[in-house]
């Protein structure tokens, strides 16, 4: 790699440090041909970046051509989204990333991702930008439904196990966005994030820590944003030293989508390109997308005369040859067009609903109205979202095609006959007649299945301002809310479909948690279903009539309103109130005086349809040094009548230290499938990172004093003291 950097012109380094959107669209339309491609790429070309789709035949030509006809033939990467499913046309689309994490099931994420990797890679796909391991701590943010919810250990945990099985399959994963980009103030995209160093190292850092250290994600894409009025994209702390200094990332680095820019643009800290660009590449930035701004022609002059640039270009190009090295392009770089009949195989479509009935949350089950009786002679279906399957952002159009929804699902389970369908609204908009005939096809069920949410992109795709035909978008990138409340046209829906007394349950198809407490009050039963895939339809199915037992738990807590923001169930312990008498309405209080600041559902909440109990909780080591696990034992059992899934999930609170701590941290979780009367020991692993805290020194540090572990009903502590566990 050294001696190929030595043989390059700067013409040919920049060329590696630059995309082509597309880069079929070099050929306008024409049939390939070496004359038309050789003026644009004479110098090479480092990545292409496909959307939508690429022919992979087309793909081999260009690769062969850049491998063949260029003076150094260095192929390309490929580059795509991944969150969901390789975004391109024939491929599978599986839950919007939120769903997976409630899925908390990292073997079903590692068998989700091979499969995902394997069809990227027969596409000619060789680096995706996924996953998101941005912390979704701000609801009203639209990028939410892209990240696995609030918790960093949740993330940190699925993030690594999405990257080893992408990488397994030889492409290259570009984990988003570097770093603390979920919480941005009002919720707004793109805006200013608040945090501390030490919250920024002890709660945004932890995910990508383990991307890097133990997953080896071999790209990194920074995030829009400005962190202590710094942008990511121009803080040589964030870029070099913490990320490759610290964590050791050997990777290259590609910039958010028009992030350089946006350094002028946006956030007014370089004048013009040429400032952008070497505050970008100074800080660590190696590959400019999607398009020329900082890293063209002005700086390639500037370089010629200028060691120091020199070593930059040198040391980001250096960084993309080694990563096109590690992936063997420069041995296969090609589509493997033998394997494309492997896309979208009838297996992967069964994994996909698999995913989906882990992913959906029982928030309510009154009575046991779910799951309903098979025999049910009248279903009313109702809501903007009961006819077409939302998919989420990042999803080709066609995928929108073949999504299964709802209403197709209920007709194909029960018969056109016996399922009475009616919008009764669209997303943001409605009128009094469509409410009424949605009302009279409810009033004539048995029950009425209300099926409410968001848009996060009416055609597919990327929701970069798709709001054709007056669809309104309310949820994905760039559509942020001030509120959480369900568009009034929704609500008064719900509300009337309610009064007809017909038993109500209420499916909500979105991308973030919305304000549900009216519905928690009136509705019968409640899923959230996030974006379920494109076997959607059918999974909600298999829950609402016990084909499937519901096992997704919240990832994110539910707020009771954009007022009770934020509602993340990690907190400082002084962060929930002082007096602890809330009040209502009725009767007003202290803290927050018409109410509690408790989430309406918290983090780790879901029902099933049926029960289990922990016991036996047992710690060890007892009297060994510190450094030594701590093994954390628990009996399950199933003590209901139904086979299912338990979630466990291990909290570790450090109950005194003088760096103040949070209330309590997820530190372990697992997924077993039990019978009836079925029980099995569940064990956990405490490490000493587990126990550690960021210190005034910005160092981890285990401070002696006791420790509370708590799973499920079980609590019991330990202390550290002279460097022994005591139990």
């Amino acid at each position: 790699m050294t001696d190929l950097v030595s043989r390059m012109t700067l013409e040919e380094k920049f060329a590696q440090m630059h995309m082509i959107v597309q880069i079929d669209k070099l050929l306008d339309g024409q049939p390939f041909s070496p004359e038309r491609i050789s003026e644009p790429l004479r110098h090479g070309i480092g990545a292409t970046y496909s959307p939508t789709y690429l022919d992979p035949a087309l793909i081999n030509a260009f690769q062969d051509y850049l491998m063949q006809q260029t003076r150094l033939g260095i192929p390309l990467i490929v580059m795509g989204e991944s969150l969901h499913g390789a975004m391109s046309r024939d491929t599978t689309v599986f839950p919007q990333a939120i769903g997976l994490a409630s899925t908390f099931n990292t073997d079903l994420i590692s068998q989700m991702t091979t499969r995902i990797g394997q069809e990227a890679r027969a596409l000619g796909i060789t680096l995706t930008y996924a996953p998101n391991l941005d912390l979704a701590r701000e609801p009203r943010w639209g990028r939410t439904e892209e990240n696995y919810g609030e918790d960093p250990y949740l993330t940190a945990t699925m993030g690594a196990a999405y990257i080893k099985a992408l990488q397994a399959q030889g492409v290259a994963s570009s984990p988003k966005h570097y770093v603390a980009h979920g919480s941005p103030e009002g919720g707004m995209n793109i805006a200013p994030v608040h945090c501390g160093e030490r919250e920024l190292r002890d709660t945004m850092l932890p995910p990508f820590a383990a991307a890097f250290q133990e997953a080896g994600a071999m790209g990194v894409m920074p995030a829009y944003s400005e962190w202590d009025g710094i942008p990511v994209h121009a803080s040589k702390f964030l870029m070099s030293g913490l990320l490759r200094d610290e964590l050791g990332f050997d990777g290259f680095s590609i910039s958010d989508f028009g992030a350089v820019s946006m350094l002028t643009r946006t956030h007014r800290v370089a004048p013009d390109a040429l400032t952008a660009g070497k505050l970008a590449l100074a800080a660590g930035i190696d590959m400019e997308a999607p398009n020329i701004y900082g890293f063209g022609e002005e700086l390639l002059e500037a370089t010629r005369s200028d060691p120091e640039l020199q070593r930059l270009v040198d040391q980001a190009v250096s960084r993309i040859l080694r990563i096109k090295f590690r992936l063997g392009l420069f041995e296969n770089p090609h589509a493997q067009l033998d394997k494309l009949d492997q896309i979208h195989v009838p297996e992967t479509v069964r994994l996909s609903r698999q995913v989906a009935q882990e992913s959906i949350v029982l928030l309510k089950n009154e009575q046991d109205l779910l799951p309903l009786d098979k025999q049910v002679r009248k279903v009313a279906l109702v809501g903007p979202s009961a006819k077409l399957m939302q998919l989420g952002d990042y999803t080709h159009r066609d995928a929108s095609e073949r999504a299964i929804g709802l209403l197709d699902a209920l007709t194909d389970r029960l018969g056109k006959e016996h399922v009475l369908y009616a919008p009764g609204c669209a997303i943001a908009s409605g009128s009094e007649q469509a409410r009424s005939e949605a009302v009279e096809k409810a009033s004539q069920a048995d029950v009425a299945i209300v099926a409410l949410g968001d848009n996060s992109n009416y055609h597919g795709g990327i929701g970069w301002g798709d709001d054709e035909g007056g669809h309104v978008v309310t949820c994905g990138e760039g559509f942020d809310l001030s509120s959480l409340s369900l568009p009034d046209s929704q609500q008064q829906l719900l509300e009337a479909v309610v009064a007809t007394g017909t038993p109500v349950v209420l499916v909500m198809i979105s991308g973030r948690p919305y304000d549900l407490v009216w519905a928690s009050q009136h509705a019968a039963a409640i899923l959230q279903a996030w974006y379920p895939g494109e076997q959607g339809g059918h999974a909600i199915c298999d829950l609402l009539f016990g084909d499937a037992n519901p096992s997704g738990r919240l990832p994110i807590s539910f707020p009771k309103s954009a007022g009770h923001i934020p509602a993340f169930y990690n907190h400082k312990v002084s962060a929930r109130g002082y007096y602890r008498k809330p009040g209502t309405p009725e009767k007003p209080g202290r803290d927050y005086v018409f109410s509690n600041s408790d989430p309406l559902y918290p983090f780790g909440y879901g029902l099933s349809y049926t029960t289990f109990e922990t016991g036996d909780l047992d710690i060890t080591p007892t009297e060994k040094t510190a450094g030594n696990p701590i093994t954390v034992s628990v009996t399950v059992r199933n003590t209901g009548s139904r086979a299912g899934q338990a979630v466990i999930l291990l909290y570790l609170t450090d109950c005194y230290r003088r760096i103040t701590p949070v209330v309590r941290q997820l530190r372990g979780f697992r997924k077993v499938f039990l019978q009836p009367g079925e029980e099995v020991r569940v064990t956990f692993t405490l490490t000493d990172r587990d126990l550690a805290f960021i210190n005034e020194q910005m160092q981890w540090e285990i401070e002696p004093g006791e420790f509370q572990v708590s799973v499920g009903s079980q609590t019991a502590s330990f202390w550290l003291k002279d460097g022994k566990i005591l139990a």
